[in-house]
């Protein structure tokens, strides 16, 4: 390699070639420059590798467990998976569906279209769209006694209850999609569950009965006391007052 390297330097000077470097100099650029180019030489000889592209929403979560949610337009319930699953740890008070899609056949109470609104009485918004009124945390746990008549039953603190943010953050977890996410192992049915003061708590409630779960889930909250409810086996309709 040396004679080699002596015998390119000297045809290089022989050629009237310029350079300002010793043979030491040109020796270590040119077996830089060959290093290089064996490089990609050896490169080019294997194809390219094809990684295949995970399609993820803007929630975290992949597009396959979108379910019966995710639409900006028309979803205001988070699309919830187990990357962007609340924990117990969190600031913020989460209502939680875990549904299977196949149960969704009921008209007139069709569990999103419910959740979608429970999730708005408790102060959330669409991703896009019109935003709505804020309100403060103590009116807008009047307005909704007012709304679904248990004034009387309300037992809010005497101070406090003046932000406003969301009352309660509302998603859902698809449970029968292309991937079910381990959160939803040993789950059947609609269960709601709801992550507060530090634990998760399982609640028995009936998400198709919108004035019932919006006051139990609040009696939870200590706001108000249960809800004395007589089940006549009917949700309640989509057709209701927003």
């Amino acid at each position: 390699l040396k004679f080699w390297l002596q015998g390119m330097f000297g045809l290089w000077r022989v050629c009237g070639l310029p350079t300002s470097l010793g043979f030491s100099e040109f020796a270590a650029q040119a077996m830089a420059l060959g290093a290089i180019m064996s490089l990609v030489s050896l490169l080019a000889a294997f194809p390219a590798p094809v990684f295949a592209k995970k399609v993820v929403a803007a929630t975290g979560c992949d597009q396959s467990l979108k379910g019966l949610f995710g639409e900006p337009k028309k979803d205001t319930a988070v699309v919830l998976c187990d990357e962007n699953y609340p924990s117990t740890d969190s600031s913020d008070s989460w209502l939680i569906l875990f549904y299977h899609q196949s149960e969704n056949t009921q008209v007139g109470k069709y569990f999103d279209v419910q959740l979608n609104k429970i999730a708005k009485d408790f102060g959330n918004d669409l991703p896009k769209g019109k935003k709505g009124k804020t309100k403060k945390h103590r009116k807008r746990i009047e307005f909704l006694a007012d709304k679904y008549e248990f004034l009387n039953d309300l037992t809010l603190p005497k101070k406090g209850l003046s932000d406003s943010a969301p009352l309660i953050k509302v998603g859902a977890m698809c449970c029968d999609c292309a991937i079910v996410p381990a959160k939803c192992h040993g789950r059947s049915g609609l269960d709601l569950n709801l992550v507060h003061a530090g634990k998760e708590t399982k609640l028995e409630l009936d998400v198709r009965k919108i004035p019932e779960t919006v006051q139990g889930v609040l009696a939870h909250l200590n706001y108000c006391k249960p809800r004395q409810v007589v089940s006549d086996g009917f949700g309640e309709s989509e057709d209701a007052e927003l």
